[in-house]
């Protein structure tokens, strides 16, 4: 069965391996994932973050940039398995071709300097998708992100707290140049603030159900349904702070096919079959045993199977509904 993953991180891990002065590359590598072992598990398509934490980074448009060229560096070796994409049309060439596809996004609004611009400049790069934040405030809005604070307690963002008036225009500029808006690690009031202005379906990448977990990164039913009703598309995370309930800062456990399997069940019930699809968060996450490496993604199969779900909607989660959205809205 195919597969689309909607989010990883690797292309930030291998930069940061690389500043290290280790060799890595994406064909193979000792990370979650790498071409061999997408070949292995049947891939489609991946998305790759070009990932930046503006703590970490004096500018993080360079930064971003970095990555980028890295992207192309690492499609441009592997170009007999794997080619970018920066249309439906480019992927369905790829699919013809027996190469698999990697799609670009953007994981941190702060790039764009508050500058549209620069948005259409990184869209013209091949970016394709963007979260308008991380895990920390930005020029465009504010993130939901629980932060340790003190022995097993959390601080988090007022709810209040939304999207900034540059980040109203900034969502203007996406939709007017096509680039997908990405709510995961958005704060409340800024989905809500996304969902009342944006004009075109938006995605959560890589979010969980809050009502099964809940941890503040997760999707409020309320989220769910109007991510469905606009055509729009969740992709489950695989990180264990966001599938298990009653997790907590310590517990080194990685996440279980049960527990992703029951938060594609919630969604399911709450926005119906069309909207799931994967964001494994794959490099972006500690630990996932039983989904340690992507080559093993197709067990999940199995559990979803015996998790209630038909072959149509396992066919839908690891692959279709992406592919709809993908098709729907990918200029």
């Amino acid at each position: 069965m195919k597969i689309i993953d909607l989010h990883c991180d690797t292309i930030s891990s291998l930069r940061r391996a690389r500043k290290t002065g280790k060799s890595l590359s994406l064909r193979e590598n000792p990370l979650h994932l790498d071409l061999r072992r997408m070949r292995q598990g049947g891939y489609a398509l991946q998305t790759f973050a070009a990932f930046v934490d503006s703590d970490e980074e004096e500018d993080v448009l360079a930064a971003c940039r970095e990555q980028i060229a890295l992207f192309y560096e690492e499609t441009g070796k592997n170009s007999d398995w794997i080619g970018p994409v920066k249309s439906f049309a480019e992927y369905e060439e790829n699919q013809k071709a027996g190469r698999m596809s990697a799609l670009l996004s953007l994981e941190e609004g702060a790039v764009c300097r508050e500058n549209p611009d620069i948005l259409r400049e990184l869209y013209g790069l091949g970016a394709r998708m963007m979260t308008l934040t991380w895990n920390h405030e930005n020029g465009l809005g504010y993130p939901n992100h629980a932060e340790l604070f003190g022995e097993n307690h959390l601080r988090v963002w007022p709810e209040e707290r939304g999207l900034k008036k540059a980040g109203f225009t900034m969502l203007e500029a996406m939709e007017e140049a096509g680039m997908l808006a990405d709510v995961s690690h958005l704060s409340d009031g800024g989905f809500w603030d996304v969902a009342s202005a944006a004009k075109r379906p938006f995605l959560a990448s890589h979010s969980n159900a809050r009502a099964v977990t809940p941890h503040v990164r997760n999707l409020t039913d309320e989220m769910i349904r109007v991510i469905a009703e606009r055509g729009g598309v969740i992709g489950i995370n695989f990180c264990v702070a966001f599938l298990r309930p009653g997790w907590q800062p310590g517990d080194s456990r990685g996440g279980t096919r049960e527990e992703m399997t029951a938060h594609m069940r919630h969604i399911r019930k709450v926005g119906g079959i069309d909207c799931l699809a994967l964001g494994s968060d794959y490099d972006g996450i500690a630990e996932a045993p039983e989904m340690e490496e992507c080559s093993r993604i197709q067990t999940l199969c199995e559990t979803m199977e015996a998790g209630g779900f038909s072959t149509r909607e396992i066919e839908k989660i690891l692959y279709g509904n992406a592919e709809r959205f993908l098709k729907e809205n990918l200029r």
